[in-house]
């Protein structure tokens, strides 16, 4: 449960979001005090409240529960859609210096492993480790950020909420 209410906070966190913007924007279907409860792990969190606030973060709800994306591999791969990739890097207004630093990475890897005609890439624990490094976050952060930007690739059955 600890683990559970520390992603909630980092999540919301995550999205620059206070506890009052939550309720706010969520037009109080999620309350500012029972959330900050459930971040605190004061309170129990209802499978029907963490489908909502999957929801409303855009999330998985296994990634909520168990800090795993469904697409991510437990040897530690994340398997991107490469699709996804391809749109947002055309996109201008997606331009940031962490998407910019994972598309040149991305296409790196697929220059060097010769795979030029994917809709899929598998990252490796390896590469996972050094984009974080070099983007500047953590393992978590960036699971999130690939979530919340829709790059994880989801096979029919993973759809998130």
């Amino acid at each position: 449960m600890e683990e559970i209410a520390a992603r909630l906070r980092s999540i919301r966190l995550s999205r620059n979001l206070t506890l009052a913007d939550v309720e706010t924007k969520s037009h109080k279907q999620l309350r500012a005090v029972a959330l900050g409860s459930y971040e605190r792990g004061d309170r129990t969190l209802s499978v029907k409240k963490a489908a909502q606030l999957s929801e409303f973060y855009d999330v998985p709800l296994s990634y909520l529960l168990t800090g795993r994306s469904p697409t991510q591999k437990a040897e530690g791969e994340i398997v991107i859609d490469l699709r996804r990739v391809k749109a947002l890097s055309i996109s201008e207004e997606k331009s940031t210096p962490t998407a910019n630093i994972l598309f040149s990475f991305l296409f790196g890897i697929i220059k060097e492993r010769q795979d030029f005609n994917g809709e899929i890439l598998s990252l490796r624990k390896s590469d996972i480790a050094f984009l974080t490094i070099t983007i500047g976050c953590t393992h978590e952060e960036f699971t999130l950020y690939l979530s919340h930007n829709k790059l994880l690739f989801e096979t029919k059955g993973t759809s998130s909420l």
